[in-house]
């Protein structure tokens, strides 16, 4: 045993002494708006979602539920640095159903009905060609039941998010669409898309008015594994949640729009739970940053979720209250981390670090503060740590690892882990004990502000039912904006860990 322990202590001094030493290249800063690649890539993304395919095969998965409006709001904010013929085309892609002549042909082909208003929304809608809905009318107002649940449900998705949440009322858009309310245009999209929100083309400023797409009919054989009604509700939710998004600020990291669009759409609608599919996903991509824009932003709503269980749920709608003054300027990180501290907390390096080492074990009721987290999987271990065994795995910034532990009969169980000098680093033993549903959980975790080598010590390793180690690279600074994304300081960085077995 003694030689096993000093085999480990010499490996990870030997692999710590080269990655403490390591030094980070800093990188230029650039601008934020489009190249002219980007636009085109952009404009092509856009054009190829409104024309897809109207039918979908069984089985089909569900896209992203707002690329395309990441995509709008991409072109709507370069619109004044595009050339001209990319500034007629994504003007083109950004105009209302209802603006005619619309050169891609995705505009209403015959004249609108009469819009439905109620409080807060104008639905509008055709009464012919494929964009109609169902103009059954059960009781006889003239206006189709299928028109009237989707402004009942915009109005039911507003009492939550600008009534119980508080979050401000959308930016008006004047006479657009007939009066300052939002509008909502049903159209034939198909299994692509479930909907969308823009921001309307013209608009200076930060805080700007937008528009909604959503579906015709939501009917099963374009949109399998779901319900109509569901498809509606939590489309109605995620897109309004943009709309509100872009009266704040329309400068913001695409992942802090879909992790918050996401997270709202189970404050709405509790148990409805299609963001589940998500989280699917996230699990498997913990090394992937939450910055990243993948598909992992949208499972990124359990970030959001840990900061509401833990601050309460306003610390998401004060993170978009804060977002335009934040500096610099739509850096996403710093938004997070101003509404952290405003709410008593240490700021988005160490609560990033707590949520990950919380992730472990988010399934056992009463470590992480959220009552679906039952439901969710487990997130994917990335190898196992023995005694007397070393790992030495490369993170990015908000990427970690999850390790897990075989069972050991000891006294005491140390584990030492070492990140690149000058990383905000973080480090942490899990111990389960008991079942899933019904056990407890003990977090024993160190944070390393300028990285660095840490010990933590787990007694009495034997009660515990799963243990797990966590690696976490919690820096998330940046030094500058190019290239489509923000420049940061610390990815790549090399991670060391060994286990020592006390008996």
């Amino acid at each position: 045993m003694r030689v096993r322990r000093q085999l480990g202590i010499s490996l990870l001094a030997a692999v710590a002494v080269a990655l403490l030493a390591a030094a980070s290249a800093a990188a230029s800063p650039g601008g934020a708006s489009l190249s002219a690649g980007q636009a085109r890539r952009a404009i092509h993304r856009a054009t190829r979602l409104l024309r897809a395919p109207r039918r979908v095969h069984a089985g089909h998965s569900r896209a992203r539920p707002a690329e395309l409006t990441t995509t709008m709001l991409a072109l709507a904010r370069s619109l004044p640095d595009l050339p001209p013929l990319q500034r007629r085309r994504a003007k083109a892609l950004l105009a209302r159903p209802t603006d005619s002549p619309d050169p891609d042909g995705n505009s209403y082909t015959v004249p609108e009905a009469t819009p439905f208003c109620s409080a807060h929304f104008c639905v509008h809608y055709v009464a012919s060609t494929r964009d109609a809905p169902s103009l059954t009318d059960g009781n006889g107002n003239g206006v189709p039941d299928y028109v009237e649940l989707v402004a009942s449900i915009a109005e039911q998705v507003y009492s939550v998010e600008n009534g119980t949440l508080g979050w401000q009322p959308p930016r008006p858009d004047g006479t657009r669409g007939g009066d300052s309310r939002t509008d909502i245009y049903l159209v034939q999209l198909g299994g692509q898309l479930f909907g969308y929100s823009a921001p309307d083309a013209g608009q200076l400023g930060r805080q700007q008015s937008a528009y909604l797409v959503v579906d015709n009919d939501y009917v099963p054989a374009e949109f399998p594994g779901t319900t109509p009604t569901g498809d509606l509700q939590v489309t109605l939710a995620h897109e309004y949640n943009h709309v509100l998004q872009f009266g704040y600020d329309v400068d913001q990291d695409l992942w802090f729009y879909e992790a918050s669009a996401v997270w709202m759409e189970d404050h709405v609608f509790p148990s409805n739970n299609d963001y589940l599919r998500y989280v699917r996903r996230w699990v498997d991509r913990s090394r992937l940053p939450i910055t990243q824009n993948n598909i992992k932003i949208y499972g990124s709503a359990v970030w959001n979720h840990w900061l509401a269980g833990r601050y309460g749920d306003a610390i998401v709608r004060n993170a978009w209250e804060r977002a335009a003054a934040v500096r610099p300027s739509g850096f996403a990180v710093a938004t997070y981390d101003s509404a952290i501290r405003a709410a008593g907390g240490p700021g988005f390096a160490q609560e990033f670090a707590r949520f990950a080492a919380a992730t472990a074990e988010w399934r056992t009721p009463g470590d992480f503060p959220y009552v679906d987290a039952p439901l969710w999987q487990d997130v994917k271990r990335a190898g196992t740590l023995r005694p007397g065994h070393f790992l030495a795995p490369r993170l990015n910034h908000t990427g970690f690892v999850l390790l897990r532990v075989p069972r050991v009969h000891a006294r005491t169980l140390r584990l030492l882990a070492g990140g690149q000098r000058g990383t905000e680093s973080a480090f942490a033993l899990i111990c389960r004990q008991g079942p899933v549903a019904t056990g407890r959980v003990r977090i024993r975790m160190r944070f390393a502000r300028q990285g660095g080598i840490r010990g933590i010590t787990l007694r009495r390793p034997g009660r515990c039912s799963r243990i797990t180690a966590a690696l976490i690279n919690a820096d998330a600074r940046q030094q500058g904006f190019a290239f489509g994304d923000w420049l940061y300081g610390h990815d790549h960085e090399r991670f060391a860990a060994t286990l020592l077995a006390r008996s």
